[in-house]
């Protein structure tokens, strides 16, 4: 065996091992289940939040990316993700921290309605699932490259891997395991990008890029793809303010102040780190490399040393595991809370929470790994899973914390119409246009918002009571909040 599959194989144990050891910290509490006590550090939660511009769809996506349409189409990742930490933190982050929700659809159902909540969430299930799979999608490339082993079985495998620790400690694995793993990424793509910036030289290295994949016209030029490239920015600064894991990590930190400042941190630290992943995309036209999902992986074991490249992969291996142990677990929390729960007349306990929300994990992997197994395309899927909530879920979270005049009615014309709209506009927007798709339902969703919010304030009657009652832990789990 390699030397990269055996860093591999121990690298994805020691993952494990700290998912299991956590396991103590649960104490057969919900809360500590669902968001780790809400207790976590600044300099965790800065962190944690930066796992998902390093995963496979990140620092995959963002090479392949920017090999292929430019260098914004690939930096669109990570100047997006640190956007989204950068906005969390300034309007987002202490609003949502001070209601102590559960879930972040605990938000929908508290200011506007259980039916907003429903819709909301099913929304964010679709989203969450496509982001899974295409984690799932780099990982099973990555591991197939390096063990040679068919695609479907190594799927199947890295998803019971991470379901096993996930599922037993909860947030507190996935955090907990997340700081180790965006170590080893930081540390392999700095040696990745230093070394060959230093052995061949920027301006040699530069050379061989195409001119119309170089900087501005990636932004100012439609031939060139700044559109689609304008459109994968908003989706990703926007729309990743919705996304599950994120919000779930920051109902985790240990007071508003400490989720403001950790998404501050994550946003530099995802800014540092991510661009340069991008330039190793450019990089790959100096050796002339084939297009594919697999160009950073390619590079990483035949144009570096060999120390290096095995941390790089390495990082990226435990980068994608951290983000999708978060999201799992968020997303299979949120249905247990918000599609189940609700509906149910009796109370809850801590036990029979935490028991529905690993045993619905399991079908909601499958799920995922049944998406990843069609359309393995990392990167691209990223991008779609923050479209989707973009154009239904975004304005109702914004209006719903700053527009005392939100109310259901509108909440749930938003999601309804605004996602419905993009799913037509999938289909109608010609592909010399694309970037229209994602830019125009979050217009029409916040206009619609407007008109049908001053058109209803008297038949729904909005929820402002929902920033004022913070619900006690007891109130949490039993779904009395």
């Amino acid at each position: 065996m390699s030397a990269i599959g055996v860093a591999v194989i121990i690298m994805t144990a020691l993952t494990m091992a700290i998912g299991f050891w956590t396991y103590i910290k649960i104490k057969g509490k919900a809360v500590n289940y669902f968001k780790a006590g809400a207790a976590m550090p600044v300099w965790v939660i800065a962190i944690t939040l930066c796992a998902q511009a390093f995963d496979a769809n990140g620092s995959m996506g963002a090479a392949s990316r920017s090999y292929d349409m430019g260098f914004w189409a690939g930096a669109s990742i990570p100047v997006g993700l640190a956007l989204c930490l950068l906005f969390t933190g300034l309007f987002f982050a202490k609003p949502i921290q001070q209601m102590n929700l559960l879930t972040l659809g605990d938000f929908y159902h508290r200011r506007y309605s259980q039916t907003t909540e429903t819709l909301a969430v099913v929304s964010m299930l679709a989203s969450n699932i496509i982001l899974i799979a295409g984690n799932l999608a780099g990982l099973g490339l990555l591991y197939g490259k390096i063990f040679n082993l068919p695609y479907l079985p190594i799927l199947i495998i890295v998803s019971v891997c991470i379901l096993s620790y996930a599922l037993t400690g909860g947030l507190f694995a996935s955090i907990g395991t997340s700081v180790f793993q965006v170590a080893i990424f930081v540390i392999g793509i700095l040696l990745a990008f230093f070394w060959i910036t230093y052995a061949f030289g920027w301006s040699t290295l530069m050379l061989t890029v195409p001119q119309d994949h170089k900087f501005v016209s990636g932004l100012v030029s439609i031939k060139h793809g700044s559109l689609g490239n304008w459109a994968s920015l908003v989706s990703l600064a926007l729309g990743d303010i919705v996304a599950l894991d994120f919000m779930q990590r920051v109902l985790s930190a240990k007071s508003p102040q400490a989720a403001r400042r950790g998404c501050y941190s994550g946003a530099l630290l995802t800014l540092l780190v991510g661009v340069p992943v991008a330039m190793i995309g450019l990089y790959a036209f100096h050796f002339k490399k084939i297009s594919g999902a697999n160009l950073l992986v390619n590079m990483a074991i035949e144009n570096m040393p060999e120390l290096i490249g095995i941390f790089l992969i390495l990082g990226i291996i435990a980068a994608s595991m951290s983000t999708a142990a978060g999201v799992i677990l968020a997303l299979a929390n949120t249905i247990a809370r918000n599609l189940v729960q609700r509906y149910k007349k009796e109370r809850w306990n801590d036990s029979k929470m935490l028991a529905f929300s690993r045993w619905i994990a399991i079908p909601t992997m499958a799920a995922a790994v049944l998406y990843a197994y069609i359309s393995p395309a990392p990167g691209t899927l990223l991008i779609l899973a923050f479209d989707i909530v973009l154009a239904g879920c975004f304005v109702p979270l914004v209006l719903g914390i700053f527009w005392k005049k939100a109310n259901a009615a509108a909440a749930i014309s938003s999601i309804v119409l605004g996602g419905s709209l993009r799913l037509v506009l999938h289909f109608v927007v010609p592909s010399s246009l694309s970037g229209l798709d994602t830019l125009i339902p979050p217009v029409f969703s916040l206009v619609l918002f407007i008109a049908i919010a001053q058109l209803t304030q008297k038949t729904s009657v909005p929820r402002m009571n929902a920033f004022a009652r913070i619900p006690s832990e007891k109130e949490l789990v039993e779904g009395r909040d």
